[in-house]
C-alpha cells in the first residue's frame, strides 16, 4: 500500500506527538521511520515538528538520561533539515 506525502506528514506529526514523554523504545523507532523521509516533507511539516520539540517540557522528554539525548538529537536533525532547505532553496 502506498501513502501520499500529505497523509504521511500527518501521520508523522501525530506519531511524534504521541511519543512525547514516552519512556519506551517508541520515540526512537518513530524517529527512525521518519528520518529518511524528512526531505520529502513540506517545510510546514518540519516546522511543526520542530516547534513541538522546542515546546517540550522536562516531563515531555521522559527519562533525562535516556530519552532526552534522543529528543535533543531529533531536534538538531530537524533544525539541520530546515537549514539545508534554506541554503539550497
Amino acid at each position: 500500500m502506498k501513502i501520499n506525502n500529505k497523509d504521511f506528514a500527518t501521520l508523522a506529526i501525530c506519531a511524534i506527538r504521541y511519543c512525547h514523554g514516552r519512556q519506551t523504545y517508541m520515540p526512537s523507532l518513530v524517529q527512525d521511520i521518519i528520518r529518511p523521509h524528512l526531505p520529502e516533507l513540506k517545510d510546514k511539516d518540519i516546522s511543526v515538528m520542530l516547534q513541538d520539540c522546542e515546546g517540550m517540557t522536562e516531563f515531555d522528554f521522559g527519562h533525562p538520561g535516556i530519552d532526552r539525548p534522543n529528543w535533543e538529537r531529533w531536534h538538531e536533525e530537524l533544525k539541520a533539515e530546515k537549514e539545508r532547505r534554506a541554503i539550497n532553496g
